[in-house]
This record gives C-alpha cells, structure tokens and sequence, in this order.
C-alpha cells in the first residue's frame, strides 16, 4: 500500500495549500497562514497509520519532510 503525501506549499498569492494523496483519495485544503496549514498537515497525518508531510517550495523543491507511523501500540514513530 502507497503512503499518503501531504504537501504544504504557499501559492503565488500568498494562500498556503495542503494537497493530500493517497491511494484512494486526493483532497486540497487552503490557510491564510502557513501555521494553519502546518496544523491541519500534522493533525491529518497523526490521524492515518502511515503518512509523509512535505513543506514544498514554490520552485518544486522539498524542504523538508517527515514521515509519521503510528506503531503498533498506537503511539507516534518518527521515521
């Protein structure tokens, strides 16, 4: 099974994005602000077994990553 992605990214206009997907579904959400959209990223990511944030540049270029496993015992693992 493929990971779910989250990506944060700001658009030209100043409107931060997150973009999720996954093998069964694609969604976007917008934020006036980049710490909005960080929360809701984290949130929806601490809320699936398995999923990867990526902070994107406006160029493509990854920031930064991480992946986030919620283990067997339910307790978060960072990869």
């Amino acid at each position: 099974m493929d990971m779910p992605l989250l990506s944060v990214s700001e658009t030209k206009d100043g409107i931060w994005s997150v973009n999720e997907r996954g093998p069964s579904r694609v969604a976007i959400a917008y934020f006036p602000s980049k710490w909005g959209a960080m929360k809701h990223a984290v949130r929806v990511a601490l809320a699936k077994p398995r999923c990867r944030v990526a902070v994107v540049e406006r160029n493509g270029n990854v920031r930064l990553s991480r992946e986030y496993d919620q283990g067997d015992d339910g307790h978060n693992v960072e990869i």
